[in-house]
């Protein structure tokens, strides 16, 4: 009896994951062409708001803290009782009404240092180069600074970063991922692209 009731409870946890996981939006499977109004329900906006010029990026970002309606791949955002986990949308211009408001790309960083976000992009895109070493250094026991990785393809590149700071006076570490079409433009220096401002930021200098 009790081996049929661990079954049974095996199988409630399996079927609930399984649920969970095909009702929110695979990051992963954008081709960073979607018009942002149709991708985001109407009923959903209200939760984004807009920075009107990104500071990562230059161009117009609508940000979210309800993670949990997202995932890449295999791996579920939640969101934590810090409250800084969000995922980000980039468009090539501001969003108006009935015009192209097609994403170039997304941003999402979650709590924790999350190897397997790290792990899955290695295996999709190969060895990373990698723009900032980890910090060595701590200053009263706590690490601050990035460890950054960029992979480069030929019509997107992927950043990811681990960001090592104070919170509570205790390390706090967050991971960091931004997917990007190469073509889009930093609009407050047409010249650079947002991925060479994105990869200069995360560059040690």
């Amino acid at each position: 009896m009790k081996m049929i009731f661990e079954y049974f409870v095996c199988l409630i946890i399996l079927f609930s994951t399984s649920c969970q996981s095909q009702s929110r939006i695979d990051l992963s499977e954008l081709t960073l062409s979607e018009d942002f109004l149709v991708m985001v329900p109407k009923s959903e906006r209200t939760f984004f708001y807009s920075d009107k010029i990104d500071p990562a990026t230059g161009t117009p970002s609508y940000t979210t803290n309800e993670v949990q309606k997202y995932s890449y791949k295999n791996v579920l955002f939640e969101q934590t009782k810090i409250g800084m986990s969000q995922v980000t949308f980039y468009t090539y211009k501001a969003l108006e009404k009935g015009g192209n408001n097609q994403i170039f790309g997304l941003h999402f960083n979650i709590e924790e240092k999350n190897e397997e976000l790290f792990t899955i992009l290695k295996k999709q895109y190969g060895d990373p180069k990698e723009l900032n070493a980890a910090p060595t250094q701590p200053k009263d026991e706590i690490l601050y600074g990035h460890h950054s990785f960029v992979w480069n393809e030929d019509k997107i590149s992927i950043i990811l970063s681990y960001s090592y700071s104070s919170f509570n006076d205790k390390q706090h570490i967050q991971t960091a991922v931004y997917i990007l079409k190469n073509d889009a433009k930093d609009l407050t220096f047409p010249k650079r692209t947002s991925v060479k401002r994105l990869m200069q930021t995360h560059t040690k200098k």
